[in-house]
């Protein structure tokens, strides 16, 4: 029988290359978001929401005295369950800034932008292509920028039962985001880490949800909650972003003809594990509930991964490239 060989966890382009991630975990009233759980919004209304989606682009990062690396190449869809974007390999050391857009480019975003293409010819794993609910509303008017739906108490009695929507659309309506002064985790010695909030609370801060309905447009309160993105700090660095929250070298993973073996010790309190696919959907989970242990995912084809490590309440607290 051959022996299985331990997974490449160095990052894998370059022994001077780190893997980096950005993550932004969504938060109302600084709790973990989860769709249908009621919070209290700043105006003091009950709310809940069923779903919050939002693209952002153009990604620039500063670092290392000033270099610039750009990563405006690609655009990524957020949500509440897939929130953390890997943005590859580089030589980077230390992070300083970072400059994002929230919304899809112009230059994508309509049939007059450069390289804007019909929704149809993307692959399904893009985030440009079809998605539910919709991000799209046609060729002329382009992608939504941000959409968000759920309930309101609109008759005071603490119990959300007015609908609303709103769905942001128009080429005028991306709005940019940067950060001076990057608090970076260095994960492990292949990996960083830049971990914001999504404060949902802000981002819908002066919007009466009760009253709103169904907006798809680009005017009144679509315009209203994208300039909130600006005004109300709606994505904001995590204060103890440089504490790792789970300490990864208790794991080992190898692999053989198609199956990605897990062994642990010294594991103090339960941990779960995602396999992730390139495009964020979950092939394998696993439960580690013992100090130590090992199981097999069989079935798998060579090539890159993710492991999500998540905790006892289901909470993605870190990410890691996989490849085999």
């Amino acid at each position: 029988m051959k022996k299985l060989s331990f997974l490449l966890l160095l990052p894998f382009f370059g022994f001077a290359q780190k893997n980096i991630f950005l993550n932004i975990d969504p938060v109302f009233n600084n709790q973990a978001f989860i769709p249908q759980v009621v919070y209290t919004s700043n105006n003091g209304q009950n709310v809940y929401l069923d779903y919050l989606k939002y693209y952002l682009s153009d990604i620039s990062i500063t670092h290392d005295g000033g270099q610039v690396l750009d990563l405006s190449q690609t655009v990524y869809l957020i949500d509440d369950t897939n929130h953390s974007i890997y943005l590859g390999a580089h030589n980077v050391t230390n992070i300083e800034q970072i400059y994002f857009l929230l919304g899809v480019p112009s230059r994508f975003n309509t049939q007059s932008g450069a390289l804007a293409q019909d929704i149809s010819v993307y692959d399904a794993s893009n985030a440009l292509s079809f998605q539910s609910p919709s991000m799209y509303w046609g060729w002329a008017a382009g992608y939504m920028h941000m959409i968000v739906g759920g309930k309101a108490d609109g008759n005071n009695d603490q119990v959300p039962e007015a609908y609303f929507e709103l769905h942001n659309l128009g080429d005028h309506n991306q709005r940019s985001v940067s950060f001076a002064n990057v608090v970076q985790t260095n994960t492990t010695s292949t990996q960083i880490d830049l971990n914001f909030n999504c404060q949902i609370d802000h981002w819908l801060n002066g919007i009466n949800l009760a009253t709103v309905g169904v907006v798809h447009d680009e005017t009144g309160v679509n315009i209203q909650v994208m300039q909130n993105v600006n005004t109300q700090a709606v994505f904001a660095q995590v204060a103890n972003a440089t504490v790792p929250t789970i300490d990864k070298n208790i794991l080992q993973f190898s692999s053989m003809q198609g199956a990605l073996q897990c062994a642990w010790t010294d594991l103090d309190k339960e941990l779960s594990l995602n396999l992730l696919d390139q495009s964020g959907k979950i092939l394998r989970n696993q439960v580690l509930s013992n100090q130590q242990g090992q199981f097999t995912w069989i079935g798998l084809s060579p090539g890159m991964y993710f492991i999500q490590y998540a905790d006892q309440q289901g909470k993605e607290q870190s990410r890691q490239v996989l490849v085999f």
